[in-house]
């Protein structure tokens, strides 16, 4: 429908405009992400005029749905705030998906949506992660040795596993495909750990931290406060260390710098747009 075709088209841009930022900046600004939700309720509610209540009902639910996971997600300390605001605009883009006249027909685009994200994220992750190994190939390889010796032990026993389903090959041959996931997964934990280590800090000066910056390590402050490294940065945290270093208390802080996630965003809308199509061209 033609509403649905203008929804799209917003949320397709936003998203776009989005990636970007996050992969230059790391950060998606709150203009664009209160632009999005706004722009969402605001041509839902012109909609709605015309098209009827349902349309507008189901981007305030799928808004408050989303609002519910990303409070979830923040305050647990899985997502930055650019992250959960953006997932709120995109709730209310796709909405809940509820055909108020017939409750049987459901749309599931929202929650594929949501699946997608994790799904599309670990992709890129791990290729982004190969792309910084190879970047800074002397550092990471040396940490990866380092990690071999340390996880000495797990090593053993993942070939050990692999041996095992590999003789059970001779009974049950349907098990091939497990003989190389022990050693796999092994060496998938101790490749992502090696990166993180090597490839993922860097230093920063106060007044280049943003909110949603991660802390490689902990800060003590004045009166034994202490920012914590394993939470994202707050406004106040980051006001508090531009003022210690405007007083020569601190110089450069070491953060940690994840890997853009909001791509995943656009992949997964992209997937729900264009995946029946995909499907049956193949």
């Amino acid at each position: 429908m033609y509403w649905q075709t203008i929804l799209i088209s917003v949320a397709l841009i936003y998203l776009i405009l989005a990636s970007y930022t996050d992969l230059k900046k790391r950060e998606v600004p709150d203009w664009l992400n209160f632009g999005l939700i706004f722009t969402a309720i605001g041509l839902r509610t012109i909609f709605s005029l015309e098209y009827g209540w349902q349309i507008l009902l189901n981007g305030i639910l799928g808004l408050l749905v989303c609002f519910g996971i990303a409070y979830l997600f923040y305050y647990t300390n899985q997502w930055g705030g650019g992250d959960s605001k953006l997932l709120i605009g995109m709730g209310a883009i796709i909405g809940l998906g509820i055909n108020f006249n017939n409750f049987g027909n459901f749309n599931f685009d929202l929650i594929i949506f949501f699946v997608g994200i994790f799904l599309f994220g670990a992709i890129f992750a791990l290729v982004w992660s190969t792309i910084l190994a190879i970047q800074n190939n002397k550092i990471f390889l040396k940490e990866f040795k380092r990690l071999l010796v340390s996880f000495k032990k797990w090593h053993y026993l993942s070939l050990f596993i692999g041996l095992i389903f590999l003789g059970s090959t001779f009974w049950v041959t349907y098990l091939w495909p497990l003989i190389v996931f022990p050693g796999l997964s092994f060496y998938t934990v101790l490749f992502v750990k090696g990166v993180e280590k090597t490839c993922f800090t860097k230093q920063l000066k106060a007044s280049q931290l943003v909110e949603g910056d991660w802390l490689a390590k902990n800060i003590s402050l004045p009166k034994k406060e202490i920012i914590n490294k394993d939470q994202a940065l707050e406004k106040k945290d980051v006001w508090k260390l531009r003022h210690l270093e405007a007083e020569g208390k601190i110089k450069n802080i070491l953060i940690k710098e994840g890997i853009p996630f909001v791509p995943s965003f656009l992949f997964s809308f992209l997937a729900i747009i264009f995946g029946t199509q995909i499907i049956n061209f193949f």
